[in-house]
């Protein structure tokens, strides 16, 4: 199994983080120049179903789950989804900091180190999805994610959009 894990320190309170992430669907493509379209069949609830495309240096992820679980109280929340079979999950967590809160972004794949496990694994990222299961490339999005959020939580700019200000010829 492989664990992916990035955590920032976001200058917000915890319950606007979590607002956040309950309109992703409004707020997915925006959030990153590398996100392509976001859908889910229902209300943010355990058990709805959601798609979200993802293009990272010419990868396409195309992503299907369920949210498998939300938590949420009022100093921290998990809301987990995880994908048919799971062989992946993602996890966002807030938990509330003295200065906002902390975001920690979680990305798990494949199947436990059993010896069983292990070889899923290697057919599955080593044979037919080496392109997709490049970690490097997955963990610096994940981080690039969560600084585009920490900037619009902050300011109301994700950093990435410019607008063209330059003057008329």
């Amino acid at each position: 199994m492989v664990i992916l894990k990035d955590s920032i320190e976001i200058r917000v309170p915890v319950d606007r983080l979590y607002q956040w992430l309950l309109q992703l669907e409004e707020n997915f493509n925006e959030w990153s120049p590398y996100h392509k379209g976001f859908k889910k069949n229902g209300e943010f609830a355990i058990g709805t179903k959601i798609q979200f495309i993802e293009e990272i240096d010419g990868v396409t992820y195309n992503v299907i789950g369920k949210i498998r679980k939300i938590e949420k109280d009022e100093k921290s929340f998990s809301i987990l989804l995880e994908t048919p079979g799971r062989l992946a999950q993602i996890n966002f967590i807030g938990t509330s900091s003295p200065n906002g809160c902390i975001f920690t972004h979680i990305e798990k794949f494949g199947k436990p180190n059993t010896f069983w496990g292990k070889l899923v694994n290697f057919l599955l990222f080593d044979v037919f999805n080496r392109k997709k299961a490049n970690w490097n490339l997955i963990l610096n999005d994940m981080k690039e994610d969560n600084l585009y959020l920490k900037n619009y939580l902050e300011t109301g700019d994700y950093g990435h959009i410019k607008e063209d200000k330059s003057p008329l010829l």
